[in-house]
């Protein structure tokens, strides 16, 4: 495992472990073929796939970025069911791309939700990742961590804001900021229908403004989708471009320039709830204290039903472990 570990950044661009990957998952991708027939995808299950695979005539998509969003949202019984402050902020999201709710998590869970991470990373039960920075799906093995993905109120917001059932993908718990440089959740779990993906950001204790804080653009979530297609990689049928994603954050970083947009930090506190549109532009400031942790949950969550859900940086279908929706 530590062999495969050190070399996974290299072993995950392989396409022939993809194809393996996806054989040995077949009794969960089998159920694309009936989405694939409706799209005209004409290709195996367990076949790489892209955008470049997939025509995007479909006028599908999430009814929040419908030009007549705010008419729609405000004749809907379903969001007068939301408290004052979740109403507004669902407005907000029409235009930003993002919502944020003040103290969501209560605290004794969130201190649950470490105790879990500390002691299952003690027992070897989870550990971090080949990046050695964030640890993968805690929610399958602390109650906890489920209990925030999962909860309720929670569900009926994202539910409600994409207007589809939504599927838990995958958590990832950091210790410290990541300082990933900014992009798109869309290249890497990606939808067809476009933006029938959605995320979550909880603070896990009150964060310092110099441990790498989350940025985000608003109203980038508007914006094209940039897909492998915008951008020069070396992708080739054999392996993913080692260039790849270096080239995609550059055409990120010149579409920020082209596009004006401007940057704003989330200063979260403890329990703070971030969630955020498929498109939204994002990342990770620089952690100028590096002793300055900044405990965080991020959740990512596909719809069920007539969606594809593919990963189009290794052109992979995306293999949903939990498949009912909640």
């Amino acid at each position: 495992m530590v062999i495969l570990k050190k070399y996974w950044n290299v072993l995950r661009r392989l396409r022939f472990l993809h194809l393996l990957n996806n054989i040995a998952n077949y009794s969960v991708l089998k159920k694309n073929k009936l989405v694939y027939k409706k799209f005209n995808v004409d290709k195996s299950v367990v076949s790489s796939i892209s955008s470049r695979d997939l025509k995007n005539t479909n006028t599908d998509i999430p009814w929040l970025d419908q030009s007549d969003a705010l008419g729609q949202i405000n004749k809907s019984k379903e969001f007068k069911q939301f408290d004052n402050i979740t109403q507004q902020q669902l407005l907000l999201w029409i235009e930003n791309g993002y919502l944020i709710l003040k103290n969501f998590i209560p605290p004794t869970l969130i201190n649950c939700v470490n105790a879990d991470l500390e002691q299952l990373i003690k027992n070897g039960k989870v550990d971090f990742d080949y990046t050695n920075s964030r640890v993968m799906n805690l929610y399958r093995h602390s109650e906890a961590a489920k209990k925030i993905v999962t909860d309720e109120r929670l569900i009926n917001i994202l539910s409600f804001t994409l207007g589809k059932k939504i599927i838990p993908f995958q958590s990832i718990n950091f210790i410290y900021g990541s300082q990933q440089k900014t992009h798109s959740d869309s290249i890497h779990m990606t939808t067809h229908p476009p933006g029938y993906l959605i995320a979550i950001w909880v603070a896990l204790e009150d964060l310092e403004p110099d441990c790498g804080l989350l940025h985000y653009y608003p109203g980038s979530h508007k914006l094209p989708y940039i897909m492998s297609g915008d951008f020069n990689n070396s992708n080739t049928s054999l392996m993913v471009g080692d260039d790849f994603y270096e080239n995609y954050e550059k055409k990120i970083a010149e579409t920020i320039l082209e596009k004006k947009l401007t940057k704003k930090i989330f200063a979260a506190k403890k329990g703070d709830l971030l969630i955020w549109h498929a498109n939204l532009l994002h990342g990770g400031e620089p952690r100028l204290n590096t002793t300055a942790t900044r405990k965080s949950l991020v959740a990512h969550y596909f719809c069920e039903g007539d969606v594809i859900n593919y990963h189009e940086i290794t052109q992979r279908p995306a293999v949903i472990k939990n498949t009912r929706a909640i």
